[in-house]
């Protein structure tokens, strides 16, 4: 048996294969299935990201997996299993799906019908649940109204287009590509929006001579849902598919809900659980069309098992149509677990920086890995807000944990603390320094003091450590750095410092033959300082997400559990990252950044810089600078030019604060010239943007004028 594992951020970008335990024997009313195709959800994205939150789904034994949905060959079936054998085939809900084999529960399954793929099968569980549920129960969709579908080529879009159809319910549709858009169209909807364009409210109206629909089935976000809400008739129903807003508590203005609005809020996932009945009428009026031939399995791309990180990019960026499949006809490629160092239930770990933030996360690690002494140490010791209930916390895991006031960069102070372990008979047999002190502006307006008081926590408390230690037989001796010290950071130039002296500890450690790891940590989500902050969201606009604390603590496992020195580790999209951080041009990122999609501003230099100067004349050359920025701006849109207007301001093209910084970097590498952010905000439109470009090249030596 095999699963994909989520659980190694940092170390591989995509889930890998491992090997897991044989699903235990089937319950009295379950099915044990052997998975030959499984299909992808968007909240398996989300999951495969660290976008779900911890409170988005029912629990499950052994916590979230990839998979909703899957079709496979019954193996076994419980006591009070009737209708189904082993041998037959079947498509079913099962949370976990992603795997070689899986139990699902009787009533979630159908049996897949004679001449029907099992990836053709793995279409139909969560897409026609959904849409039966959402627009037979909740909707009650009648024949001659009409619906607004918002994302009519995905999944969902499909076979709500199939029951309307068998409904007698007139359909708008919306889709994000043009070829989407065609596909609904050859399909036979006659009015197809453009989902991306918020003026798609502007053509419901007409298109339903001025009194708008009945239904929508939503799965945007943002103001389009505002529209959405505007578009519909008096005594419409709204059906919210999505779940970017609900999870981001996004405000909801009521003022279109007057006209006596009914506004739902459906995760099918979910139904199982808190309405187990009614669940169970809406599967079996959906296995009964499925088996009449009503509903028909939908258009898909098939990945095999082994390209499961490819098939998750396609459904992340909507580059497929229905549904994407993973295969399991042949067994993918599977990693072996890597072995972690065991911890000394009578030895003592001492943690810097342990009574809060991620330092405290570690600490709960330890216990739970077996460490059963704890010294915990700060500034503050047990003042610290929190102290007392993580001392608790530990305690109840069966650690005792003693929290010390102490300056990492006074060695006396830690040789006390050393000293009274190995009194008690519990000598030292690790370190994990994970202080964090940050006073961030220019190197230019940093006096000495304030560069000391940053550095030395971070280069004196690892220089005092190791002195204190070196002697020592210790199980692990970890730094905690920052990906700061990989790419820098303009405003933290002492913290990316002292981290780099603590890289450099770590590699002279090991080549002396001591333990040493140092882990270039990335966002750290729920207790890092980017969360505690509420610096999570911008950073996730970079490409760099926040990676949950048990996760990173999985991967320090890993590492620890390997022959490293230094690692970084985080949820890092490098290609987006090297739009917006100059510092990762240079050659030593090229493995890194080189070759993602879009990543074409060498090449996009050297066809301006040649079209620019064989302009025959002077708006010739506007027009090649307006041409080019259009391309840039769609990159950092990630959309194509064509769909975006020179003339519009930048506000109604969705370029914010973030977006400019991003694009000012990318055009000083395609236009080679500095445009200051501030200067790119003071223009309006990217005609005036290009004029503005123009003007400047155009003064540059050797240019002509």
């Amino acid at each position: 048996p095999y699963r994909p594992d989520l659980r190694d951020p940092g170390l591989r970008p995509d889930p890998v294969w491992v090997p897991t335990r044989t699903p235990a024997a089937p319950g009295p009313r379950d099915l044990l299935v052997r998975v030959r195709a499984a299909a992808l959800n968007y909240r398996d994205v989300m999951l495969a990201t660290g976008l779900l939150p911890p409170d988005a789904e029912v629990p499950q034994p052994g916590g979230p997996a990839i998979g909703l949905e899957c079709a496979g060959d019954v193996i076994a079936t419980g006591a009070d299993v009737t209708g189904f054998r082993p041998g037959d085939r079947v498509y079913a809900l099962a949370p976990g799906a992603m795997a070689s084999h899986v139990l699902v529960r009787a009533e979630t399954a159908g049996r897949v019908p004679d001449g029907m793929t099992y990836a053709e099968a793995a279409t139909l569980p969560v897409v026609f649940l959904t849409v039966h549920h959402a627009l037979e129960r909740l909707a009650r969709l009648a024949p001659g109204e009409t619906l607004l579908v918002h994302g009519g080529a995905g999944g969902v879009g499909l076979a709500a287009l199939q029951y309307a159809r068998y409904r007698g319910a007139d359909v708008i549709a919306t889709a994000g590509t043009s070829v989407k858009r065609d596909l609904l169209r050859a399909l036979g909807v006659t009015h197809v929006l453009d989902s991306r364009r918020l003026g798609f409210a502007e053509h419901v109206l007409p298109a339903t001579g001025g009194q708008g629909v009945d239904v929508v089935l939503n799965t945007l976000s943002g103001e389009a849902v505002t529209r959405s809400l505007e578009a519909l008739r008096p005594c419409g129903r709204f059906i919210e598919l999505g779940k970017r807003d609900v999870y981001a508590n996004a405000p909801l203005p009521l003022r279109p809900l007057r006209a006596t609005v009914a506004f739902h809020v459906l995760d099918i996932n979910q139904l199982p659980f808190h309405a187990p009945q009614e669940a169970a009428a809406s599967r079996d009026e959906v296995v009964r069309r499925i088996a009449a031939g009503i509903s028909r399995p939908l258009p898909h791309q098939a990945y095999p098992a082994d390209r499961i990180a490819d098939a998750l990019r396609a459904l992340q960026h909507s580059r497929h149509l229905g549904k994407v499949i993973v295969t399991c006809d042949e067994p993918p490629a599977l990693r072996r677990p890597v072995p972690t160092p065991r911890l000394d239930p009578r030895g003592t770990y001492l943690v810097t920086g342990g009574l809060g933030g991620f330092g405290a996360a570690t600490a709960r690690h330890l216990a739970a890995r077996g460490a059963r002494c704890l010294d915990l140490v700060s500034r503050r010791g047990a003042d610290i807000e929190g102290a007392a209930e993580l001392i608790e916390e530990l305690a109840a895991l069966g650690t005792r944990a003693r929290a010390h006031a102490a300056d990492v960069t006074d060695p006396d102070a830690l040789r006390r603390i050393i000293d009274r372990a190995d009194a008690e008979d519990r000598p030292l047999r690790g370190v994990v320094h994970s202080v964090l002190c940050l006073d961030d502006a220019p190197l230019a307006e940093l006096t000495p003091e304030r560069f000391a008081a940053v550095l030395a926590p971070k280069m004196r408390g690892a220089l005092v450590l190791d002195a204190l230690t070196r002697d020592r037989d210790l199980d692990l001796f970890v730094m905690y750095s920052s990906v700061s010290a990989l790419i820098g950071n303009q405003l933290q130039a002492p913290y990316a410092a002292g981290n780099l002296v603590q890289e450099a500890l770590v590699r002279a450690r090991r080549a002396a033959g001591a333990p040493g790891l140092a882990v270039g940590w990335g966002g750290i989500g729920e207790t890092g300082y980017l969360f505690r902050a509420g610096m999570t969201e911008t950073f996730e606009r970079l490409g760099a997400g926040a990676v949950p604390p048990d996760l990173a603590c999985a991967a320090l496992d890993r590492l620890l559990g390997q022959d490293t020195d230094v690692a970084t580790v985080g949820r890092f999209d490098w290609h987006r990252m090297a739009r917006a951080l100059s510092t990762l041009s240079a050659a030593r990122f090229t493995a890194l950044t080189d070759g993602g999609p879009g990543e074409d501003t060498a090449g996009r230099s050297e066809e301006f810089t040649r079209r620019y100067a064989a302009a025959a004349d002077d708006d010739e050359a506007r027009a090649v600078v307006a041409d080019t920025l259009l391309h840039l701006a769609a990159r950092v849109l990630q959309t194509t030019p064509e769909r975006l207007d020179g003339a519009r301001n930048l506000d109604d093209l969705g370029l914010d604060s973030l977006m400019m910084a991003e694009l000012a970097t990318v055009m000083r590498r395609a236009f080679g010239c500095e445009l200051p952010v501030m200067e790119l905000v003071g223009v309006s439109s990217l005609s005036g943007l290009a004029e503005r470009v123009h003007r400047i090249l155009r003064r540059r030596p050797g240019s002509g004028s």
